[in-house]
């Protein structure tokens, strides 16, 4: 922990920045090649990680699980992928203290392995963040202390299934269920296995306007001690034109940590596709109530093959 009078003096911070600069860099250079293939042709060459025989062909535009708290109800077609990343900032303060922090890549890859079935395999990424607090030296003088603190999130691995079409006032339906591996940082991770059912739903009221909620029930660990989490959002999208999508979204969690209350947030955000198998967005977001983070925003992308 360093610690900074408030009389304006920094110490340098320059060992740190670089460090955050080049995780960015490297998940830029890994995407770029896929962003050039899909902005140059409709399909992306077959990847030889990914050893996938399409069996069900790519129609329309490529449906996300980003860059909202809500997932979709569709699954990927039968023998193609998706891979969707991005990166979030976020900002809360609890009365004089400040805490930062930045998350990416964001990674989820979700593979069709069967009709309306895909194995969805996820990874928030690398995690930093900084917390400013006032404090006070022995003598008495005011402080600004600063904490760093980074590490690697869990993996997680999971199966999409879409059950229902919609039909008359029926929506469509689907559900996901997931586990979380201990596999991260010791300062970041859970430390135990952590599962996760999803109930997702939507309906499209026109060709233009839709609505989507999920309610989801997680287990997670805290500092060892399990407790129950329920989770869910309540989602608005609107297509603008054929390539401009937005949307305005609620979402909570209950609780939002262990011995917390709940928190409630709201977003909203806009997509564009670059191509029917690649597409771009951004999001915005603050918290509804004290628990909640107060600001947060980031960007992504998605593309399918």
């Amino acid at each position: 922990m360093k610690i900074y009078e408030d009389t304006g003096q920094r110490q340098d911070r320059a060992d740190r920045r670089p460090a955050t600069r080049g995780a960015l860099l490297a998940i830029l250079t890994q995407c770029l090649p896929l962003a050039t293939y899909a902005q140059n042709q409709e399909t992306i060459p077959s990847s030889p990680w990914f050893a996938l025989t399409p069996t069900e062909p790519l129609q329309g535009s490529l449906v996300t699980d980003r860059p909202d708290f809500t997932e979709s109800t569709d699954a990927i077609p039968t023998g193609h992928a998706q891979l969707e990343m991005g990166y979030t900032f976020t900002l809360d303060r609890e009365s004089k203290t400040r805490a930062r922090s930045h998350t990416a890549p964001e990674f989820l890859l979700r593979l069709g392995v069967a009709s309306n079935l895909e194995l969805r395999l996820g990874w928030e990424g690398y995690h930093w963040s900084e917390t400013l607090a006032p404090g006070h030296t022995r003598a008495g003088r005011p402080v600004r202390r600063e904490e760093w603190n980074q590490g690697a999130s869990d993996v997680s691995i999971g199966i999409k299934y879409k059950f229902a079409e919609q039909d008359g006032t029926r929506p469509h339906m689907g559900i996901i269920a997931a586990l979380t591996a201990p596999s991260g940082s010791a300062n970041i991770s859970g430390g135990d296995v952590e599962p996760e059912v999803v109930f997702l739903w939507a309906y499209d009221v026109d060709d233009r306007l839709s609505i989507a909620g999920n309610a989801g029930f997680v287990i997670p660990s805290d500092d060892g001690d399990r407790f129950a989490q329920g989770k869910a959002s309540l989602s608005f999208a609107y297509a603008v034109t054929d390539r401009l999508g937005a949307y305005l979204e609620y979402f909570g969690l209950y609780p939002s940590a262990l011995h917390s209350d709940a928190a409630h947030s709201v977003n909203g955000g806009v997509t564009y596709l670059i191509s029917d198998n690649f597409q771009l967005d951004a999001r915005v977001g603050a918290g509804l109530n004290e628990e909640a983070d107060d600001f947060f925003t980031g960007i992504g992308f998605a593309v399918r093959w």
